[in-house]
């Protein structure tokens, strides 16, 4: 009875094999060669937001906030830099600088010499960069 079972199981393994070949078979070739296509474009898709994400990461800035944006009073200005460099122009004196990166609304600026950084929340509408500054109140810059 052994051997039936056993003869039985390797037959069941043997047809599960034989089922599972048939239907990774070439009968329409033009049906393979777009699916061949697909998964060769689904590669380089993928490949290219791999690229696309690391970039992201390696990028610190908003391309928005990139440029210089000057205090809608006038007097001081922020320049804010692609590679996540900037300086804060008070207009008298040597320009503060600093390191930045940001997520979503929220800037963090690091200024050289120190050891905190200065975080805050920002959004642009158009011309207009709207910054919390040190005591939670929107000021107003405009890009130069």
């Amino acid at each position: 009875m052994k051997k039936i079972i056993s003869l039985l199981a390797i037959l069941a393994s043997i047809a599960a094999v034989g089922i599972s070949f048939t239907g990774c078979g070439d009968s329409d070739s033009s049906s393979s060669s777009s699916s061949k296509a697909d998964s060769s474009s689904s590669q380089a898709e993928s490949s290219e937001e791999s690229k696309e994400e690391e970039q992201k990461e390696e990028e610190p800035a908003a391309e928005g906030l990139v440029g210089t944006w000057e205090y809608e009073g006038g007097g001081y200005a922020y320049t804010f830099n692609a590679d996540g460099t900037g300086q804060y122009d008070v207009g008298s004196g040597t320009p503060m600088k600093f390191t930045y990166t940001e997520d979503g609304s929220k800037l963090s600026i690091l200024y050289d010499g120190s050891t905190a950084p200065f975080e805050t929340t920002y959004s642009i509408d158009g011309d207009k960069l709207n910054v919390k500054d040190s005591l939670d109140k929107d000021t107003i810059y405009i890009r130069k």
